[in-house]
């Protein structure tokens, strides 16, 4: 994995803990040294080879920090396609702003 991928991989995992209702009640350093598991694990095992570039994902979803977090990470995160759930509420997702598709960049 390079740089790029790593924070990516990252910010999934951290919104992965972030929501999860068994780690809700953990502090932000306690959901961090999860995602430091979780990554290190992937380096490891040499998992998510097959998403290896941003060209790899058709969505992005919005994410936002909760109020009290201490580190405010709101934006944008690409995500795979299988992980959003049923296809057919992707519309409605993208209408109500969660997620957006991925417009290709052509140089």
């Amino acid at each position: 994995m390079n740089l790029e991928e790593i924070i990516m991989a990252s910010i999934a995992e951290f919104l992965d803990v972030e929501v999860h209702r068994d780690t809700e009640s953990l502090d932000l350093g306690s959901k961090v040294e999860i995602v430091q598991k979780r990554i290190t694990d992937k380096l490891k095992n040499g998992r998510n080879r097959s998403h290896n570039s941003l060209g790899d994902y058709e969505y992005e979803m919005f994410f936002s920090s909760n109020p009290n977090d201490m580190i405010k990470i709101d934006g944008w995160v690409p995500i795979q396609t299988d992980k959003i759930g049923t296809m057919d509420k992707i519309s409605e997702y993208i209408e109500i702003g969660l997620l957006r598709k991925i417009e290709p960049v052509y140089s």
